[in-house]
């Protein structure tokens, strides 16, 4: 009896680090995998991807709930007419993602699509009347300045890449405005599966459209010349297969972590991919380019940092240490 206790905090511990990694894991993942197709291997059909990608997640939380690990609403026609703007926006969010990283580098991309926050931030000022303090300005400031250095002197920067990562940031910014605004209270009523199931199912019929309009463009690429290859073959099933849990990690970091700690990873997670993505794809920015980089990257983590603050100050709770203190980094590992 003694023992189960004694192994219930140590296992707590272990599945705080193990559940960061895994969703920190398939993140990436599902970036460069999508950064191979597309761009090393030239299947230029994103919405083929993401509705194979897609139906994969549908697949795998019907099997979840089917075995009863998990729970969410059946389809209702009420919520369907709410849910599916949303839909098109989290559609819309995934195919100029895609499209974006065809002609970007995984820096720039990134870089790029971060200012979504500034854009966020000053929608919830217009709408809601939130207000701006110091710390956050000079987030804005660091992050639209690194972005701007970085772009600027990255070789592969181009015209229509940087279209549609702007196109990215606008519909990011809809999506989770539209959300707020509209959609707070269905959303506590579906609870944390129910937005995953909805948004995938529904995403399918506007994807199927022109996945089946170019069939007889992107079928031939594969049969004849991505299914010789063993690397595609492999690259192909492990998306499938990240795209599919990549939700029940997040979730699951959600679950075993603390709000502020997944807001935190969520932003160091930028940090690794954008140097995997340099490393694999072999798109080394320039000594100015890795001084715009940082600054970006700064700025997305202070502003992670000054809203986790204002939340704690909000809620009458003691200030989260800064993420780098060693008490942060301590926090970070700490069970929920």
């Amino acid at each position: 009896m003694t023992e189960s206790k004694d192994e219930a905090p140590f296992m707590k511990k272990f599945e705080v680090p193990v559940s960061i990694l895994a969703y920190a894991s398939c993140s990436i993942s599902m970036v460069i995998l999508n950064k191979l197709m597309i761009g090393t291997y030239g299947f230029n059909f994103p919405t083929v991807l993401i509705f194979f990608q897609n139906l994969s997640a549908v697949v795998f939380v019907v099997v979840l709930k089917q075995l009863g690990m998990i729970d969410y609403p059946p389809l209702e026609m009420s919520k369907v007419k709410r849910w599916l703007p949303l839909t098109l926006l989290f559609v819309g969010m995934l195919v100029t993602s895609l499209l974006a990283l065809r002609t970007l580098s995984v820096q720039v991309a990134t870089l790029i699509k971060n200012l979504a926050i500034i854009t966020t931030a000053v929608g919830d000022w217009a709408i809601f009347g939130h207000t701006f303090n110091a710390m956050t300005m000079s987030a804005f400031l660091l992050l639209l300045s690194g972005s701007v250095l970085g772009a600027s002197t990255d070789a592969w920067v181009s015209l229509e890449g940087l279209v549609w990562a702007g196109l990215n940031v606008a519909c990011t910014s809809a999506f989770q405005l539209y959300m707020k605004l509209v959609l707070n209270d269905l959303k506590q009523e579906m609870g944390r599966w129910g937005p995953v199931y909805y948004n995938n199912l529904l995403s399918l019929p506007p994807l199927l459209l022109p996945t089946l309009y170019m069939y007889s463009d992107w079928m031939p690429k594969v049969q004849d010349d991505l299914m010789d290859n063993p690397n595609v073959k492999a690259i192909m099933g492990v998306l499938m297969v990240v795209s599919a849990i990549m939700t029940m990690t997040s979730f699951w970091c959600m679950s075993a972590t603390s709000p502020t700690t997944y807001s935190v990873v969520g932003g160091i997670n930028k940090v690794p991919l954008t140097v995997i993505g340099i490393y694999v794809f072999n798109q080394f920015p320039t000594p100015t380019g890795t001084i715009g980089i940082c600054g970006a990257l700064g700025g997305g983590l202070l502003y992670t940092h000054a809203m986790n603050l204002q939340k704690a100050v909000d809620a009458g709770k003691e200030p989260p240490p800064f993420i780098f203190s060693p008490r942060g980094i301590r926090s970070l590992f700490s069970p929920r």
